[in-house]
């Protein structure tokens, strides 16, 4: 048994986690290269290489299996730089994309700022067929017509087409047909369909998340063949996995086809980390939350499990496939501090990236950022930043806080850094309830599991804001979203727009659409490398009250349903609904929008090793004292620093403390104490 590496691509640091053959578990970081993300997914490989005392070649030649989270989608819509795209849709529909739902997000914001229109009108065209809504041909696809918009849109210079026909999603026949003519017209046009990248009702939604594709998919595709031919040259033997926005890998070839499944590709791996480590831990509810150096991202994990759903958005554009429930801010160590146009302390979303950073970075920075104000306020080691792989320089650190902060404040340097840590840190909070009180959860049954390399240093502080009774800083919390996406598994998710009454429900065409849908998962599986025995399926459904206009998913039984099945739906959804809005009326009738289908392909899990209780004194962990900054004890105080590598579990000691590692620092705040478990992870409990 060979490597199993992970590696996620952060906008300031690329991250990655090896388990090695007897076990072991080991953490690699270097900066992100934003021009080209793949040379910073060499360095960290190098890296591993080096520790493992092997060359880059043979390293990468014992690697069973290499799993990448990338941020390539995400920022290609963030950034508007994806290819010319265009859009072919039914004659008279093409506005439907600009149109969006007539929603604005701030109902009291009278000009709201609309996101770029990636596809601009004179590329969206109209071609003459129409379905109805039983999917029964009205007008027949006008051929010569289609041909001439195809050519229109290839002398307007697109490289991909996104189409999107009404009705497709009962019968994408017209669609399948376009597909053809446009590769005898076009062959060289990357073509999206609708019908297959999210085959269900609602035309905006669907709209929206074909041009994504669209305008993604080449961007995407041209990276993930150049970084394969790249591993391939330097000894990689396998193919590596794609991190998915649904929790689950894909193949380069999928990916390709479907680049819109990657627009949330890494926060996606601390989801999955999260349920691996609740299940571990024996701790059921977890929020947890990822704090690098650009985002901070919450997840939370209810029963030991994470959330979906299908709202999800990037670039201000609707992503309406399933995917993981995250909820992301721009608050990370390099979010830059600033003073706004009335004079007050801002925090983000901006970030000083990798490149050139924290001013204490000495790259070129100068303006004041999160780390830089952790530095100024001890929380950090000048000396020991990565290992000591990167110094920092504080005085840098001051001097940008002071310049643009404190003086323009009229205020000390070490107050105005505090300033930033205290309204990071409120930031966070906000983010947290987002996802936990604002969901009807409450605080006090969840812990806080603090990951990222910025994580640990803020999670006490966030855990007695928000009302946390515990925090868990794993053994690999800097690159928790590495180790993440190793325990992910294939994954496919299908859906189809089947609507109808519960009362009347059509048992044999509904068990028809859930054996076609697993048949094609059973064979997408199964030319993806999974065998049959590890291949599962989980079914859901789309239920709402009759007259809603939202509906809530819920999971059904995996066998052939029967009349007798019909009662246990109904229970499921009234059980949902009373979870997530309070009420459920179970005198009204329901209607199904939407069968779903998982077909997930189990893949080998890392096993996280137990370590034996062998010490309970941590003084011989002690590396000295330093002057930290705590407003409990009205300023600076000498408080132990801790070497993390040297303390083992059933260790305990008191804050105010510091424990330092290679890739993070944790802060025990006063009143607060610190347990090592049997994992190896800290465990901080209020006094």
């Amino acid at each position: 048994m060979g490597y199993r590496v992970g590696v996620d691509i952060g906008g300031t640091f690329t991250d990655s986690v090896a388990v090695g053959p007897p076990g072991t578990i080991d953490i690699f970081k270097d900066l992100s290269t934003p021009a080209d993300p793949s040379v910073g997914v060499f360095n960290v490989l190098r890296k591993a290489a080096a520790h493992y005392e092997l060359s880059p070649a043979d390293f990468l030649g014992q690697i069973d299996l290499l799993v990448l989270g990338t941020t390539v989608a995400t920022n290609t819509m963030l950034e508007y730089s994806g290819v010319p795209s265009g859009l072919i849709t039914t004659r008279g529909f093409r506005d439907s994309l600009e149109m969006r739902r007539g929603y604005k997000p701030d109902i009291w914001d009278l000009s709201p700022q609309r996101p770029p229109v990636i596809v601009p009108r004179y590329r969206r065209l109209g071609v003459k067929e129409r379905m109805n809504y039983r999917g029964e041909v009205v007008t027949p696809l006008d051929e010569r017509d289609a041909r001439r918009v195809i050519r229109e849109l290839r002398s307007n210079g697109v490289e991909s087409i996104a189409v999107c026909l009404l009705f497709s999603y009962i019968n994408d026949v017209h669609e399948r047909r376009l597909r053809e003519l446009i590769a005898e017209e076009f062959p060289d046009a990357y073509v999206s369909l609708s019908s297959e990248v999210l085959r269900q009702v609602r035309e905006y939604e669907r709209t929206s998340t074909t041009v994504v594709n669209a305008y993604v998919g080449p961007t995407l595709r041209r990276y993930l063949e150049r970084l394969r031919a790249r591993l391939a040259n330097e000894g990689l033997r396998d193919e590596f996995l794609v991190m998915q926005s649904n929790g689950g890998v894909m193949t380069i070839a999928f990916a390709s086809e479907h680049a819109v499944n990657a627009v949330l590709s890494g926060p996606s791996g601390g989801a999955i980390g999260g349920m691996f480590l609740s299940r571990t831990l024996d701790t059921p509810n977890f929020v947890v939350v990822d704090m690098g150096g650009t985002s901070f991202d919450v997840t939370l994990v209810d029963h030991g499990n994470y959330e979906m759903t299908t709202e999800g958005e990037v670039g201000g554009y609707r992503v309406a496939l399933p995917v993981i429930d995250i909820h992301t801010i721009g608050a990370g160590g390099g979010s830059i501090a600033h003073i706004d146009k009335g004079g007050l302390l801002e925090v983000g979303p901006q970030s000083a990236g990798a490149s050139p950073g924290p001013a204490c970075y000495m790259q070129g920075g100068v303006e004041p950022t999160v780390t830089d104000a952790n530095l100024v306020l001890g929380y950090l080691n000048e000396n020991y930043f990565l290992g000591g792989d990167i110094p920092l320089d504080k005085d840098a650190a001051m001097r940008a806080v002071k310049a643009r902060i404190a003086d323009p404040l009229g205020m000390e340097t070490v107050q105005a850094a505090h300033g930033i840590h205290k309204l990071t840190n409120a930031n966070m909070a906000d983010a947290i309830r987002v996802m936990s009180v604002q969901k009807g959860h409450d605080p006090r049954l969840f812990a806080l599991l603090a990951a990222g390399g910025a994580g640990p240093a803020h999670a006490a502080r966030l855990a007695q804001a928000v009302g946390l009774p515990r925090v868990i800083v794993p053994k690999t919390a800097s690159v928790f979203c590495a180790l993440g996406m190793l325990e992910s598994d294939l994954k496919h998710d299908y859906v189809y727009t089947f609507w109808d009454f519960i009362s009347q429900l059509d048992l044999e065409q509904l068990n028809a659409e859930y054996e076609r849908m697993e048949a094609a998962g059973h064979e997408a599986l199964l030319a993806e490398g999974a065998s049959s025995e590890n291949i599962r399926f989980e079914r859901k459904m789309d239920m709402r009250y009759v007259g809603q206009h939202h509906e809530v998913t819920v999971s059904i039984p995996t066998h052939k349903l029967t009349p007798d099945d019909v009662p246990e739906l109904a229970r499921r959804f009234h059980e949902m609904h009373q979870r997530l809005f309070m009420y459920h009326e179970p005198q009204a009738d329901i209607e199904t929008v939407n069968v779903r289908l998982e077909a997930i392909g189990a893949v080998p899990k890392p096993e996280i090793a137990r370590l034996s209780v062998d010490g309970f004194d941590p003084d011989h962990a002690l590396k000295g004292a330093r002057p930290v900054y705590f407003e409990e004890c009205d300023g600076f105080t000498d408080a132990p620093v801790y070497d993390g590598d040297k303390l083992s579990p059933g260790m305990r000691f008191t804050g105010p403390a510091i424990v330092e590692e290679v890739t993070t620092t944790t802060i025990v705040i006063p009143d607060w104490g610190c347990e090592v478990d049997v994992f190896g992870n800290l465990v901080l409990e209020k006094l």
